[in-house]
Parts: C-alpha cells; sequence; structure tokens
C-alpha cells in the first residue's frame, strides 16, 4: 500500500520526530512504500496567496507551485494518509493545517457541483486514515474543549475518502507527566500496529 505520512513539528530531536520515525518503520516493516513530508524540515511556506485564494477552486488542476502541485500527486496516489504532529491549544500545529488548506482543494479532497453547490469526495483511493498525536492536557481535557485535530482529521478529512475508509487513532496524553518508558512502550506501540495495517 502507498502511504503518505505528513509530519510537523519544529525540532528534529523532539518526541514528535521519534515518533514519525516509529510510524515510518511500522509502515516499511508491514512492507509500504512511503513517502514522508516533513514540514517544518522542508521550510514549508504556509500561506497562501492572494491569486491562490481567487484560484480556489480551479488552482489544483495546474498550481502554480512546484512544491504544492507535488504534494497534490502524493495524495492523490495514497492509499493511507498517516499525520504525526502534536497536539497546540487542542488542535493542530499551524503549518499543519496551512499544508491541509493548500493541499486539499477542490479536485483533489472534494468536488463541487457547480449547479448545486453540493460537495462530493474525491479521496476514493485513500482506504486508511491514522493520526499519530500527544497531548500536554489529560484525555478528557482535550475532549472536554472539542479535540480540534481528532476531529479535523479523523471526521472531516474521513468524509471525503473511501467510504469504507478505516481509521486508526493513537494518542499518547499529558506527554509532559509521562515516564520514559511510557514514552518508549508508545513508540513500539505506533510502530507495531502500522505494520500490521
Amino acid at each position: 500500500m502507498r502511504c503518505l505520512v505528513v509530519h510537523a513539528h519544529p525540532d528534529p530531536s523532539s518526541y514528535s520526530a521519534s515518533l514519525l520515525q516509529a510510524a515510518v518503520n511500522g509502515l516499511e516493516t508491514g512492507g509500504h512504500q512511503v513517502d514522508v513530508l516533513d514540514l517544518y524540515d522542508m521550510n514549508y511556506r504556509a500561506s497562501m496567496t492572494g491569486q491562490e485564494h481567487r484560484d480556489y477552486y480551479t488552482i489544483a488542476e495546474n498550481h502554480p507551485d512546484p512544491v504544492v502541485a507535488k504534494h497534490i500527486d502524493l495524495v492523490k496516489a495514497a492509499e493511507m494518509l498517516v499525520f504525526v504532529y502534536p497536539t497546540w491549544w487542542s488542535g493542530l500545529p499551524a503549518l499543519m493545517k496551512a499544508w491541509l488548506d493548500r493541499t486539499l482543494l477542490p479536485g483533489v479532497s472534494f468536488v463541487k457541483n457547480e449547479k448545486t453547490g453540493k460537495v462530493s469526495p474525491a479521496l476514493g483511493n485513500v482506504r486508511h486514515l491514522v493520526c499519530v498525536t500527544t497531548t500536554g492536557s489529560t484525555s478528557w481535557r482535550i475532549r472536554l474543549v472539542g479535540d480540534a485535530g481528532r476531529r479535523t482529521i479523523m471526521r472531516t478529512i474521513r468524509l471525503v475518502c473511501h467510504w469504507r475508509c478505516r481509521r486508526h487513532w493513537f494518542c499518547l496524553s499529558s506527554i509532559d507527566s509521562t515516564t520514559p518508558d511510557e514514552r518508549s512502550n508508545f513508540l513500539a506501540d505506533v510502530s507495531r500496529s502500522l505494520a500490521t495495517l
């Protein structure tokens, strides 16, 4: 299966970077083909230009930014999308949200009917949707404030994927108070679980 892994954390020595490596190792152990987009490492440009916004409904066909065009191709080819990120302010890091805004465009993730205005899914190629994240807060506090990252990926993106797309959620809560063993065990669990998909 072809997998696209998208990661967002500015520190290459972070625990999030270790989670990225664990995810990639697990997928490769499972025999999957893996493409990785490490957004901070590649100095991904977050801001959408005014022209990109004006051309929002048509720009995906011939995107003027070669980086975005390449990412669109990777998304269209992926059978599994994997998002690895720390939960900040109860949601996705700003850079990952920007990547979603600039990549999952009309014609990529959904198609809008010009007559009715209705939206139809366009990511029928995606059969698995995976999140690997950490939170500083307890799981109940994250749920209390709406768990925005989980909602964005596990619900909203899920709606534009294949109708039988399976969701896989891995979250280590209260990261600041976990022990080295707990963090190590979570890394192993992520790697082991992704190897079996």
